[in-house]
């Protein structure tokens, strides 16, 4: 019985696929380094747009409440106001009954969620912003709002109808009142007398 031989493996293809897998390797390497490096590059994007979007749904919410506040002082020829409270992160809008409680007045939480955002640096008499009858502001002063250190300044100027919102970068985010500021960026200026203030935005 006649016996066969295994066959000889050829020395060139073994070091052809000895290099084919170590090549393979070398590119998982450069892949997970690649991963690595954007990775490192987008998260603090991913972030920073998350903290502008919560910065800019917080001065949204304001303005509208503002503006549903005047709106509400020209129809009834009263004074209305809008009171802050820099420690619970809340404003109130007193004589506006809460949608959950009608007992209570309407209370706007910054802190929770959509928001997340430290109220900073409230400089009006009283931390309270007084609207007349004639739906104008009565007190002139500002508030930051900011989350990390995207913050903008919300600036209300008595005998007028506008809010003016600056954009500003702080050098470190802060929960306390005092404010570092590392850059100032566009500002922008809503007509509250306007029904659709909040969209019709004049840029300077």
């Amino acid at each position: 019985m006649s016996q066969h031989a295994s066959p000889i493996p050829n020395t060139n293809t073994l070091a052809a696929c000895s290099r084919s897998r170590a090549f393979t390797l070398l590119e998982l390497v450069i892949v997970i380094v690649i991963i690595s490096v954007t990775a490192a590059i987008a998260i603090p994007r991913m972030s920073n747009a998350g903290s502008r979007y919560s910065v800019d749904a917080a001065v949204q919410q304001l303005l509208a409440d503002v503006n549903i506040t005047a709106t509400v002082a020209n129809s009834t020829s009263e004074t209305r106001s809008i009171v802050f409270d820099t420690t619970a992160e809340t404003y109130e809008l007193v004589g506006q009954p809460s949608p959950s409680n009608p007992a209570q007045n309407h209370t706007v939480d910054l802190s929770l969620e959509p928001f997340n955002v430290n109220m900073l640096g409230v400089s009006l008499e009283g931390n309270a912003l007084d609207i007349s009858g004639h739906g104008l502001l009565l007190e002139t002063g500002q508030l930051t709002l900011a989350v990390g250190r995207d913050a903008r300044r919300v600036v209300f100027t008595s005998g007028t109808s506008s809010v003016q919102v600056v954009n500003i970068s702080l050098n470190t985010p802060t929960d306390g009142e005092s404010i570092s500021i590392r850059s100032t960026g566009q500002s922008q200026t809503f007509d509250m007398s306007a029904n659709d203030a909040i969209m019709q935005a004049s840029a300077r």
